[in-house]
Protein backbone atom coordinates (compact mmCIF):
# COMPACT_ATOMS: atom_id res chain seq x y z
CA UNK A 1 0.00 0.00 0.00
CA UNK A 2 1.13 3.47 -0.89
CA UNK A 3 -0.38 6.26 0.50
CA UNK A 4 1.12 10.41 0.17
CA UNK A 5 1.00 11.27 3.43
CA UNK A 6 1.21 15.32 3.03
CA UNK A 7 -0.89 16.44 0.27
CA UNK A 8 -3.17 20.02 0.25
CA UNK A 9 -6.15 21.42 -1.39
CA UNK A 10 -8.42 24.02 -2.05
CA UNK A 11 -11.72 25.13 -2.84
CA UNK A 12 -10.93 27.37 -5.81
CA UNK A 13 -7.43 25.30 -6.91
CA UNK A 14 -5.41 28.60 -6.20
CA UNK A 15 -2.14 28.43 -4.28
CA UNK A 16 -0.78 31.72 -2.86
CA UNK A 17 0.17 33.93 -5.55
CA UNK A 18 1.95 30.24 -7.66
CA UNK A 19 0.96 28.75 -10.62
CA UNK A 20 0.10 25.75 -9.05
CA UNK A 21 -2.99 23.77 -9.08
CA UNK A 22 -4.55 23.04 -5.74
CA UNK A 23 -7.67 21.71 -7.33
CA UNK A 24 -9.46 18.23 -6.31
CA UNK A 25 -9.49 17.46 -10.17
CA UNK A 26 -5.94 17.99 -10.25
CA UNK A 27 -5.27 15.74 -7.21
CA UNK A 28 -7.69 13.35 -8.43
CA UNK A 29 -5.28 13.00 -11.61
CA UNK A 30 -2.29 12.86 -9.93
CA UNK A 31 -3.21 9.52 -7.37
CA UNK A 32 -4.40 7.77 -10.84
CA UNK A 33 -1.21 8.71 -12.69
CA UNK A 34 0.98 8.21 -9.76
CA UNK A 35 -1.21 4.59 -9.16
CA UNK A 36 -0.88 5.28 -5.48
CA UNK A 37 -3.56 4.31 -3.45
CA UNK A 38 -4.94 7.06 -0.97
CA UNK A 39 -3.35 10.60 0.04
CA UNK A 40 -3.87 12.80 3.10
CA UNK A 41 -5.33 15.67 2.77
CA UNK A 42 -4.03 18.59 5.26
CA UNK A 43 -5.00 21.69 5.35
CA UNK A 44 -3.00 24.41 6.15
CA UNK A 45 -4.15 28.42 8.18
CA UNK A 46 -5.20 30.55 5.40
CA UNK A 47 -6.04 27.76 2.19
CA UNK A 48 -8.62 25.55 3.79
CA UNK A 49 -10.70 24.88 6.58
CA UNK A 50 -11.44 21.69 8.00
CA UNK A 51 -15.30 21.31 7.57
CA UNK A 52 -14.35 22.81 4.16
CA UNK A 53 -12.19 20.20 3.36
CA UNK A 54 -14.46 17.74 4.81
CA UNK A 55 -17.30 18.82 3.10
CA UNK A 56 -15.18 19.44 -0.53
CA UNK A 57 -13.49 15.66 -0.14
CA UNK A 58 -17.25 13.92 0.99
CA UNK A 59 -17.18 10.38 -0.46
CA UNK A 60 -13.89 10.69 -2.09
CA UNK A 61 -12.44 6.95 -1.26
CA UNK A 62 -8.63 7.73 -2.14
CA UNK A 63 -8.83 11.19 -0.44
CA UNK A 64 -8.47 10.76 3.78
CA UNK A 65 -9.29 14.04 5.50
CA UNK A 66 -6.61 15.42 8.36
CA UNK A 67 -7.27 18.72 10.22
CA UNK A 68 -5.15 21.60 11.16
CA UNK A 69 -5.31 24.27 14.71
CA UNK A 70 -4.43 27.52 14.71
CA UNK A 71 -3.97 28.37 18.39
CA UNK A 72 -3.18 31.88 17.39
CA UNK A 73 -6.31 32.48 16.41
CA UNK A 74 -7.28 32.63 19.87
CA UNK A 75 -6.58 35.46 21.96
CA UNK A 76 -5.70 33.71 25.32
CA UNK A 77 -4.01 30.53 26.66
CA UNK A 78 -7.23 29.10 27.51
CA UNK A 79 -9.33 29.80 24.78
CA UNK A 80 -7.13 28.29 22.63
CA UNK A 81 -7.33 24.70 24.81
CA UNK A 82 -10.93 24.98 25.23
CA UNK A 83 -11.49 25.27 21.19
CA UNK A 84 -8.86 22.63 20.70
CA UNK A 85 -10.54 20.47 23.35
CA UNK A 86 -14.05 20.83 21.78
CA UNK A 87 -12.80 20.32 18.01
CA UNK A 88 -11.02 17.04 18.77
CA UNK A 89 -11.45 15.54 22.20
CA UNK A 90 -14.37 13.59 20.58
CA UNK A 91 -11.10 10.55 19.64
CA UNK A 92 -13.39 10.81 16.35
CA UNK A 93 -9.97 12.27 14.37
CA UNK A 94 -6.90 11.40 13.79
CA UNK A 95 -4.37 13.51 12.52
CA UNK A 96 -3.52 17.21 13.05
CA UNK A 97 -1.21 19.41 11.68
CA UNK A 98 0.38 22.80 13.03
CA UNK A 99 1.58 25.52 11.18
CA UNK A 100 3.67 28.70 13.32
CA UNK A 101 4.70 30.57 9.92
CA UNK A 102 0.61 30.28 8.38
CA UNK A 103 -0.82 30.96 11.55
CA UNK A 104 1.60 33.81 12.38
CA UNK A 105 2.61 32.90 15.40
CA UNK A 106 6.30 32.30 16.71
CA UNK A 107 7.35 28.70 17.65
CA UNK A 108 7.42 29.13 21.50
CA UNK A 109 4.12 30.59 21.82
CA UNK A 110 2.47 29.81 25.01
CA UNK A 111 -0.62 29.11 23.49
CA UNK A 112 1.01 26.45 20.91
CA UNK A 113 2.40 24.26 23.94
CA UNK A 114 -0.68 24.78 26.16
CA UNK A 115 -2.51 23.25 23.22
CA UNK A 116 0.25 20.09 22.94
CA UNK A 117 -0.23 20.07 26.48
CA UNK A 118 -4.03 19.70 26.27
CA UNK A 119 -3.46 17.33 23.24
CA UNK A 120 -0.85 14.93 25.38
CA UNK A 121 -4.12 14.61 27.92
CA UNK A 122 -7.07 13.51 25.52
CA UNK A 123 -8.59 10.17 26.13
CA UNK A 124 -7.34 9.95 22.91
CA UNK A 125 -4.71 11.84 21.64
CA UNK A 126 -4.30 13.11 18.44
CA UNK A 127 -1.41 12.06 16.21
CA UNK A 128 0.17 15.77 15.75
CA UNK A 129 2.36 17.15 12.63
CA UNK A 130 4.53 20.33 13.22
CA UNK A 131 5.90 21.97 10.37
CA UNK A 132 9.73 21.39 10.43
CA UNK A 133 10.70 24.85 8.96
CA UNK A 134 10.16 27.02 11.19
CA UNK A 135 11.68 30.66 10.39
CA UNK A 136 10.69 32.89 7.95
CA UNK A 137 10.85 36.81 7.25
CA UNK A 138 8.50 37.28 10.13
CA UNK A 139 10.11 35.40 12.93
CA UNK A 140 11.45 37.92 15.50
CA UNK A 141 13.66 35.68 16.99
CA UNK A 142 15.29 32.45 15.88
CA UNK A 143 15.43 29.18 18.01
CA UNK A 144 17.52 26.45 17.17
CA UNK A 145 15.27 23.86 15.33
CA UNK A 146 17.30 20.63 16.12
CA UNK A 147 16.57 21.52 20.19
CA UNK A 148 13.29 23.10 19.74
CA UNK A 149 11.87 19.88 18.30
CA UNK A 150 13.93 17.79 20.91
CA UNK A 151 12.73 19.69 24.01
CA UNK A 152 8.95 19.37 22.10
CA UNK A 153 8.82 15.72 21.89
CA UNK A 154 10.46 15.59 25.42
CA UNK A 155 7.44 17.21 26.59
CA UNK A 156 5.39 14.83 25.52
CA UNK A 157 4.28 11.57 27.34
CA UNK A 158 1.38 10.41 24.93
CA UNK A 159 1.39 11.99 21.53
CA UNK A 160 2.85 10.71 18.46
CA UNK A 161 4.82 13.78 16.91
CA UNK A 162 5.78 14.03 13.19
CA UNK A 163 7.91 16.05 12.05
CA UNK A 164 7.08 17.77 8.94
CA UNK A 165 9.57 18.19 5.77
CA UNK A 166 11.91 16.31 8.49
CA UNK A 167 13.04 19.54 9.98
CA UNK A 168 14.28 19.98 5.83
CA UNK A 169 18.16 20.73 5.84
CA UNK A 170 18.44 19.40 9.75
CA UNK A 171 16.93 16.29 8.97
CA UNK A 172 20.06 13.90 9.71
CA UNK A 173 20.80 16.02 13.02
CA UNK A 174 16.86 15.84 14.06
CA UNK A 175 17.04 12.03 13.72
CA UNK A 176 19.98 11.48 15.58
CA UNK A 177 18.47 14.06 18.72
CA UNK A 178 15.53 12.40 18.41
CA UNK A 179 16.73 8.52 17.88
CA UNK A 180 15.47 7.08 21.59
CA UNK A 181 12.58 9.38 21.36
CA UNK A 182 10.10 6.27 19.12
CA UNK A 183 7.62 8.46 19.53
CA UNK A 184 8.48 10.88 16.74
CA UNK A 185 8.67 10.58 13.23
CA UNK A 186 10.06 12.28 10.12
CA UNK A 187 7.81 13.32 6.84
CA UNK A 188 10.30 13.42 4.21
CA UNK A 189 7.92 15.65 1.83
CA UNK A 190 9.45 18.76 0.15
CA UNK A 191 12.78 17.76 1.55
CA UNK A 192 12.91 14.93 -0.50
CA UNK A 193 12.02 16.58 -3.64
CA UNK A 194 13.72 19.75 -3.28
CA UNK A 195 17.23 18.94 -1.90
CA UNK A 196 17.80 15.51 -4.37
CA UNK A 197 20.94 16.97 -5.93
CA UNK A 198 22.63 17.79 -2.37
CA UNK A 199 24.22 16.37 0.11
CA UNK A 200 21.04 16.41 2.16
CA UNK A 201 19.89 13.53 -0.56
CA UNK A 202 23.05 11.34 1.37
CA UNK A 203 21.79 12.18 4.71
CA UNK A 204 17.75 10.95 3.24
CA UNK A 205 19.27 7.79 1.90
CA UNK A 206 21.02 6.69 4.88
CA UNK A 207 18.08 7.52 6.97
CA UNK A 208 15.88 5.05 4.93
CA UNK A 209 18.23 2.65 5.34
CA UNK A 210 18.41 2.69 8.59
CA UNK A 211 15.33 4.43 10.63
CA UNK A 212 13.31 3.03 8.32
CA UNK A 213 10.03 2.40 10.77
CA UNK A 214 10.20 6.27 11.66
CA UNK A 215 10.08 7.64 7.99
CA UNK A 216 6.99 8.56 6.13
CA UNK A 217 6.81 9.51 2.59
CA UNK A 218 4.60 12.27 0.98
CA UNK A 219 4.56 14.96 -1.67
CA UNK A 220 3.54 18.23 -0.61
CA UNK A 221 1.24 18.26 -3.39
CA UNK A 222 0.58 20.66 -5.38
CA UNK A 223 4.19 21.99 -5.11
CA UNK A 224 5.54 18.50 -6.09
CA UNK A 225 3.58 15.66 -8.15
CA UNK A 226 2.90 12.88 -6.58
CA UNK A 227 4.30 10.85 -9.08
CA UNK A 228 7.51 13.01 -9.06
CA UNK A 229 8.00 12.40 -5.54
CA UNK A 230 7.90 8.79 -6.05
CA UNK A 231 10.36 8.68 -8.70
CA UNK A 232 12.77 11.37 -5.89
CA UNK A 233 11.93 8.54 -3.74
CA UNK A 234 13.61 5.70 -5.67
CA UNK A 235 16.61 7.78 -6.99
CA UNK A 236 17.54 9.12 -3.69
CA UNK A 237 16.90 6.17 -1.54
CA UNK A 238 18.47 3.89 -4.07
CA UNK A 239 18.32 -0.16 -3.60
CA UNK A 240 16.10 -1.17 -0.69
CA UNK A 241 14.93 -4.10 1.10
CA UNK A 242 11.27 -4.28 0.28
CA UNK A 243 9.82 -4.25 3.84
CA UNK A 244 11.73 -1.02 4.44
CA UNK A 245 10.57 0.19 1.29
CA UNK A 246 7.04 -0.58 2.61
CA UNK A 247 7.07 1.09 5.62
CA UNK A 248 8.58 4.30 4.67
CA UNK A 249 5.76 4.89 1.42
CA UNK A 250 2.62 3.38 3.35
CA UNK A 251 3.14 0.97 6.47
CA UNK A 252 4.09 3.63 8.79
CA UNK A 253 1.50 6.03 8.39
CA UNK A 254 -0.78 3.46 7.90
CA UNK A 255 0.06 2.21 11.81
CA UNK A 256 0.11 5.81 13.32
CA UNK A 257 -3.24 6.50 12.07
CA UNK A 258 -5.17 3.00 11.65
CA UNK A 259 -6.03 3.50 8.17
CA UNK A 260 -8.11 1.04 6.67
CA UNK A 261 -8.80 1.38 3.11
CA UNK A 262 -11.83 -0.65 1.07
Amino acid sequence: MIIDANVHITAHGGWFNTPHDASLTRLRACIEEAGIDAAIAVPLPGTIGNSEQQQLISGEKRIIHACTFNPAAHSTVEEAVRAYQLEFGDGHKRFVKFHNRFGKYHPNDERFFAVMKANDQLEVPMVVGVCGLIHDRHTAEAVDPTTYFFNLAQSLTRTTLLIMHGGGTRILQMAEFCRDLHHVYFDLSMTLSKYKQTSVAGDIRWLCHHYDRRMIWASDFPEVSIRQALIDFDEVVGPIAQEKRDNILGGNIVKLLDIALS
